[in-house]
């Protein structure tokens, strides 16, 4: 019996050759971290906050894939990496906290290869990561609404800051032999990651990029052939840094070999040549077809007609023409027949904040009014002059209320593109009044916009030229009308409209139509100047 199990162990295993012992020791490494409680609550906490969103966001039925592929790298950091790093560091720590670090110098496995096997234990995490990131984006992918497409890039990018925040863990057991430190390390990490996505902070622009992730928020998504990210280059840049933690790893457990050196030069050369390749200026090409989409969209865009309304989208985001239709409809609803009737013009636009001479998103009145009167030069020579504008971003109350306002504006006031003054009396009334009652989404968003603006209710994107407020006495009138029945409302308007419609027409003499008080003007001090 004694004979046949040493010849069967003699014949399964090679004297000399520890690869099996260290592959052996990673499986069940990589178990104990799959079932660790830190792992679990890392999982739940990035699925939960994903459902969440999903639950509470009507965004999420319109999402951007090209924005949606990085926007959750930073929570997938925190959660997925975080347990990673803090999981793997306690089970390189295990002997240490034991007491039976002394122990395993007796085994026949040395200490490059027990380091070596918990770095492997990091491999089947970071395949599970990979298939809840892909999974995620795979079902907004199958949204109807889905704009865009992801880039591969920025989907390997989960992984691979897993298997590096992992390599990180088991470093700091083979040099600061203290559980505490992953866990500061962490917390540090998130505030830097955080603090380079802020611009006030000092040389944000090459920090951000430096870090495992990269928070780079344009003012809206962008159409995926503008997308000036380097995802591929930030890609390579981390696995170079994976593959330099490796290498201090096994240096640090008393690793030395030629082969060693050369994967660490090799490894460092990879971080050094991508991390650089990351501050390349954007190409010619990308800076040109923004300029082309921001300044001249008609000649990047597809339009499609629906009965008098024409939409003009770009590339990747035809997908959303069915809700801004609603909408639109939602509006027209409320509007006489001849009113309804006219025909329309929709015009996706891009924010052209990052591409002003001055690089500031803050604009005098003067300089709305200009920017504003371009939009409709423009428009005019695309043969669609008084456009209405419409953003990248839809699907939530903001959005919906925005667009509702726009359109409420031209079906009322017959001229697109208003520059962002106020619009008092009557007007204001039925602007507001129209917006709100378009869509559910478009009246929360109006409630939404209520309780936190002050002085006036506005209506546009603080990153585009065009838009118009409501002062708050006019909105207030609008606000207790939507309590009301729709289809009454919608009578006196149809039968009022002349009155309601025109430009000196009072906010007092709207309240009287629809039979709701008015506040008192402010003093004359406080008004501001009302547009047309």
């Amino acid at each position: 019996m004694t004979a046949a199990v040493v010849t069967e162990t003699r014949a399964g295993v090679r004297p000399g050759d520890p690869r099996r012992a260290m592959v052996a020791l990673a499986k069940a490494e990589a178990v104990r971290l799959l079932r660790h409680p830190v792992t679990i609550a890392g999982i739940l906490l990035f699925v939960g906050t994903q459902l969440y969103g999903w639950l509470s966001a009507g965004s999420d039925n319109y999402p951007v894939l090209q924005y949606e592929d990085w926007s959750k790298q930073f929570t997938a950091l925190l959660t997925l990496g975080g347990a990673a790093l803090v999981a793997v560091n306690l089970a390189a720590l295990r002997a240490h906290r034991h007491g039976t670090t002394a122990v395993f110098d007796t085994l026949v496995l040395p200490a490059p290869w027990r380091a070596g096997a918990f770095l492997l234990s990091v491999l089947p995490y970071s395949a599970v990561v990979a298939v809840l990131t892909g999974g995620r984006i795979g079902l907004l992918a199958a949204v109807p609404g889905a704009a865009g497409r992801p880039n591969p890039f920025e989907l390997a990018l989960y992984p691979a800051a897993v298997l590096l925040l992992g390599a990180v863990g088991v470093l700091l057991a083979r040099w600061l032999r203290a559980a505490i430190v992953a866990p500061l390390l962490l917390m540090g990490l998130t505030a830097v990651t955080f603090a380079g996505a802020l611009p006030s902070t000092p040389g944000a622009t090459w920090l951000r990029w430096l870090l495992p992730v990269a928070l780079e928020e344009p003012p809206m998504p962008l159409p995926v052939d503008l997308m000036a990210r380097p995802a591929g280059r930030h890609l390579v840049y981390v696995l170079g840094l994976v593959a330099l933690v490796a290498v201090a790893v096994l240096a640090v457990t008393g690793a030395r070999g030629r082969r060693l050196t050369a994967a660490g030069a090799a490894g460092l050369s990879v971080a050094v040549l991508a991390g650089s390749a990351q501050f390349l200026p954007m190409s010619d090409a990308v800076r040109a077809a923004r300029s082309t989409a921001a300044e001249r969209p008609a000649e990047v865009q597809t339009c499609r007609r629906i009965d008098q309304v024409t939409y003009c989208a770009f590339d990747g985001f035809s997908s959303w023409i069915g809700g801004w239709d609603g909408v639109v409809r939602g509006v027209l609803r409320g509007a006489p027949d001849d009113r309804a009737r006219q025909p329309l013009v929709v015009r996706q636009r891009m924010s052209t904040v990052d591409l002003y001479a001055d690089g500031e998103s803050s604009r005098s009145a003067e300089q709305a009014a200009a920017a504003a009167a371009a939009w409709r030069r423009v428009d005019a020579r695309a043969g669609t002059p008084d456009a209405v504008t419409v953003g990248t971003r839809w699907g939530d109350g903001r959005s919906a209320i925005t667009f509702a306002g726009l359109v409420a504006y031209q079906v009322v006031v017959g001229r697109g593109g208003p520059d962002g003054s106020q619009l008092c009396g009557a007007r204001g009334v039925l602007v507001a009044w129209l917006a709100g009652q378009a869509t559910p989404t478009a009246a929360a968003g109006l409630h939404e916009a209520d309780a936190t603006s002050w002085g006036a209710l506005p209506f546009g994107d603080p990153q585009f030229p065009i838009g118009l407020s409501v002062p708050d006495r006019e909105a207030a009138v609008a606000l207790a009308l939507l309590n009301r029945p729709a289809a009454d409302v919608a009578q006196v308007v149809r039968r009022s409209w002349a009155e309601l419609a025109a430009a000196k027409t009072s906010a007092e003499r709207a309240g009287e139509l629809f039979g709701v008080p008015v506040a008192p003007l402010p003093p004359e001090e406080e008004r501001t100047v009302c547009g047309a």
